[in-house]
């Protein structure tokens, strides 16, 4: 290619300083120098490369998305003995004229009374508890499953792969910030960490970091790709004055397989995949995984791992391929997103080497 270049170099050098020979050979094609450029181009597609952007259509596919998806994400009333709060909530079914919502677990704990507010045509409007069921709520992962029947058309907004998430990625966050004066309020920002492990009380799960605003309220509120795709429902924020911006949500792919055992039957019971290990720490000499301790009676032990194997890789179900173990808040969060029941393969590393587990069934926790 450097070599054909050249001579197209040469060629319209010497056309440009006039050399031309004293005889025209008829067989010999003479080219101007507009020609000659088109020549080059031509031979040589990636010299003549066009980037644009084009932000005007970047925000209308925004605004377009926006203006559907605000119709999937309603204002919840929930009053018990301790007094009534509010909060937020994402439509994610429709079956006939029931809708089924997710919210936050601490939104509806302990409701004695509960009702839906919606907006329509800059008005709002209220659907009262004798039209809504909670199904159930989890304080572990902080989600809760309720329906409500209504004539109203309301959007639904599908599920995400979570995992498919990746850092610095657009996301919108839509909900009710401060009570319903704010209603349907929109936010933009950034996925700032994938795994963050957190525990606190009883919750005790993954979740995602972005840095789109989020204030009492929002709790139980979507947080969306640039499809209007759910990838989390934001429950948790850093709240400290030196600290700006550091939101939280349970990504989607949690949120699905704890809305599907919630609509079933209303119980969580989480899988027991059967191993310890120092949550920051890898003890067995790699720079990636988790080394593992194995307990007697868990998935693991039946999918063959032993003390001192480093999980690198997990499979259940849900995925075609392995998905990379490179922590133990990878690991944690591949267990949670699987269900009991669901048969599951391990990637592991063993004295140098790399294996494939047995398959093996996850059985239920021995705390449930």
């Amino acid at each position: 290619m450097k070599k054909l270049i050249l001579l197209l170099t040469v060629a319209l050098t010497l056309l440009l300083t006039g050399c031309n020979p004293v005889e025209t050979d008829p067989n010999v094609t003479m080219y101007t120098e507009d020609e000659l450029k088109e020549l080059i181009e031509e031979l040589i597609p990636e010299a003549n490369v066009s980037t644009t952007y084009d932000l005007g259509s970047f925000q209308t596919a925004v605004t377009d998305m926006i203006s559907v998806a605000r119709k999937g994400v309603i204002g919840i009333i929930s009053s018990s003995d301790s007094g009534t709060s509010s909060g937020s909530g994402v439509i994610y079914k429709q079956v006939g004229n029931t809708y089924y919502v997710v919210t936050n677990h601490h939104v509806i704990e302990d409701s004695t009374l509960i009702s839906i507010v919606y907006e329509k045509n800059g008005i709002l409007f209220e659907i009262a508890d004798e039209h809504i069921d909670i199904l159930g709520s989890d304080p572990t992962t902080d989600l809760g499953v309720l329906t409500f029947t209504s004539d109203e058309e309301f959007s639904v907004i599908p599920f995400a792969d979570s995992y498919d998430l990746k850092i610095g990625e657009f996301v919108f966050t839509i909900g009710n910030p401060l009570g319903f004066e704010y209603y349907g309020t929109v936010t933009m920002g950034i996925i700032s960490g994938l795994t963050r492990y957190v525990e606190d009380g009883d919750f005790n799960a993954t979740l995602l970091q972005h840095d789109a605003a989020i204030s009492p309220g929002n709790s139980g509120g979507a947080l969306l790709n640039i499809d209007g795709e759910l990838v989390g429902i934001n429950n948790m924020k850093l709240v400290e004055d030196y600290v700006s911006n550091i939101g939280f949500a349970i990504p989607s792919n949690t949120v699905r397989r704890i809305t599907m055992d919630l609509e079933d039957d209303g119980i969580i019971t989480r899988p027991f995949l059967g191993i310890s290990t120092y949550a920051q720490i890898n003890v067995c000499g790699t720079d990636y995984g988790v080394c593992i301790d194995v307990q007697a009676g868990g998935a693991a032990e039946a999918a063959g791992l032993l003390d001192g194997d480093t999980i690198i890789g997990y499979k259940n179900s849900s995925y075609d391929e392995f998905r990379d173990i490179m922590n133990f808040n990878d690991l944690k969060e591949a267990i949670l997103n699987s269900q009991v029941g669901e048969e599951i393969q391990l990637k592991y590393i063993r004295d140098g080497v790399i294996y494939t587990s047995d398959v093996a069934t996850l059985g239920t926790h021995p705390d449930d």
